[in-house]
């Protein structure tokens, strides 16, 4: 069998066979080595400088251990292995910050996922054609041929072959609403996705401990089962344990590097920029245009910036050193294209030099049987307005230097730009809803009984301690630095929520 091998620093040798080999070397899957995994976190953790393609082969590993485990058919196993690494072919750059702003704007309501079926099926046929007539070597061609059969049932090399070899991979990710094994192998709470992003991140960051996870253990012991009129993807009931752990795994890798509160700055600065430049960029167009879609990354959008900067500057006749000042002064005079290009440019220069947005203050607190997403924005308006009526107190104070009363004056008049509110995604340890919404199941074979995670912790109540709990984390922040005299006048209010648990 043919096949080459990837050497990985996490599953150490990555095995890759033709159509994958194929795959990889294509623009869609290539424009992956530029788009970085973790965003934001890098500028926390040094070491997590991966990309989302070292990611996608590792995908592709899992995948097709459990595929290789659970199918007969070698066939079957090529489509979900060729699934895990083309999964993240939709991401833009800045990845899920691309989602957040420009496939928002846009009303991609799925992001990058609805976006990765057009590549799928319009871009990946055409290129996975001009990748096969590239190839040299007869042993590949012929083994490539080979691969085909095992998928396709053809020998024939065309754009139609390949469009139906995409077409089968779509159908995984289709699967999400069935919560077919397929899509769950991928996907699910415990497929590939989610346990190598966490066993990957964890060792790029520094922060192994929480990437703990029995991998092995846990796809050794998953079944496929008859549930129903469909089969399920299910686990054993003995590991159980070893499902906890990468999930609580999952939990603090969440809570301490996705969601840090200065990964969460560096992201939502990247928000804001993405923001600035949507229009000027034609961000739009370039995303519908898959052809200029793929030469979008992390990089190019930087350097793009930097490049009209320039070129607004030379308009204008400024300097480098005076075009702060001098579009301070003619602000008004500037197209909103023009202040957009300026705005996006200064966020480009304060986070290539770590000039990050400071959390003034955090609440987290967590809620069983209703969605705390819905109370931050509470919490977070509650505390906002405590900071607004607080300067407001101040300004009328006779007690304040003339100087201070100016400076608070002047943050006040500016509260809306200055101050912005974080509340990321709710987190949760083990929340038995996620398993039953995917379809994926426990399974006692001494029984031979089916059983969701629910009602398996109902059983056995000491489970029951880490479920339910849903976490939510709001965070206000300053996009300058002005902490020192808000704490110096007590503006900033306390904390503490009632009724809430910190954590």
């Amino acid at each position: 069998m043919y096949y080459k091998v990837a050497r990985d620093p996490v599953h150490s040798e990555i095995f890759m066979y033709p159509l994958e080999i194929l795959a990889s070397d294509t623009g869609p899957v290539q424009r992956l080595r530029y788009l970085s995994q973790l965003v934001g976190a890098e500028l926390v953790y040094p070491g997590a400088t991966h990309t989302r393609f070292s990611h996608s082969l590792g995908v592709m590993h899992i995948a097709g251990l459990y595929a290789s485990h659970l199918f007969d058919n070698d066939g079957e196993c090529r489509i979900v292995r060729l699934a895990g690494l083309l999964h993240d072919v939709g991401h833009g750059p800045f990845s899920h910050q691309f989602d957040d702003v420009v496939y928002k704007r846009m009303g991609l309501i799925e992001g990058h996922d609805g976006h990765r079926e057009r590549i799928l099926l319009e871009v990946m046929p055409k290129e996975m054609l001009a990748s096969f007539k590239r190839i040299s070597d007869p042993r590949m061609r012929k083994a490539l041929i080979e691969d085909l059969e095992l998928t396709q049932s053809t020998s024939e090399v065309c754009e139609e072959t390949f469009l139906d070899l995409m077409s089968r991979v779509n159908e995984v990710f289709k699967g999400e609403e069935l919560g077919t094994v397929s899509f769950n192998i991928v996907q699910g709470p415990l497929g590939a996705d989610r346990l190598d992003f966490l066993l990957r991140d964890s060792y790029f960051s520094g922060t192994r401990h929480f990437g703990v996870g029995a991998l092995d253990r846990i796809i050794r012991n998953s079944f496929v089962k008859e549930h129903g009129n469909q089969q399920i993807l299910c686990y054993h009931i003995k590991v159980l344990d070893q499902i906890y752990t990468s999930l609580f795994g999952r939990f603090m890798m969440y809570k301490n590097i996705y969601f840090h509160k200065t990964s969460r700055a560096a992201d939502l600065m990247i928000q804001d920029m993405l923001d600035l430049c949507y229009r000027p960029l034609k961000l739009e167009e370039r995303v519908n245009d898959l052809n200029k879609f793929i030469e979008l990354t992390d990089q190019s959008i930087f350097c793009e910036i930097e490049f009209r900067f320039d070129q607004l500057l030379e308009k204008y006749g400024v300097s480098r050193e005076e075009a702060e000042s001098f579009f301070q002064e003619r602000m008004s005079e500037l197209t909103e294209e023009e202040y957009s290009l300026y705005a996006s440019h200064t966020i480009v220069e304060r986070y290539r030099k770590r000039d990050l947005w400071k959390v003034l203050m955090e609440i987290s607190f967590a809620a069983s049987g209703v969605d705390p997403s819905v109370m931050s924005r509470g919490v977070a308006a509650d505390a906002l307005q405590k900071i607004r009526l607080r300067l407001e107190h101040l300004i009328d104070s006779k007690d304040i230097s003339q100087d201070d009363k100016k400076e608070l004056r002047r943050i006040l008049d500016d509260f809306e730009v200055i101050f912005r509110v974080d509340t990321p995604y709710k987190l949760s340890l083990v929340h038995p809803e996620e398993f039953l919404k995917s379809n994926v199941f426990l399974y006692d074979p001494t029984k031979g009984e089916l059983m969701t995670l629910e009602e398996y912790t109902k059983r056995y109540p000491a489970y029951q301690l880490m479920t339910n709990n849903l976490i939510q984390i709001v965070r206000i922040y300053v996009t300058e630095d002005i902490r020192e005299i808000l704490r110096r006048y007590k503006v900033i209010p306390k904390t503490g929520v009632e009724l809430t648990t910190r954590w």
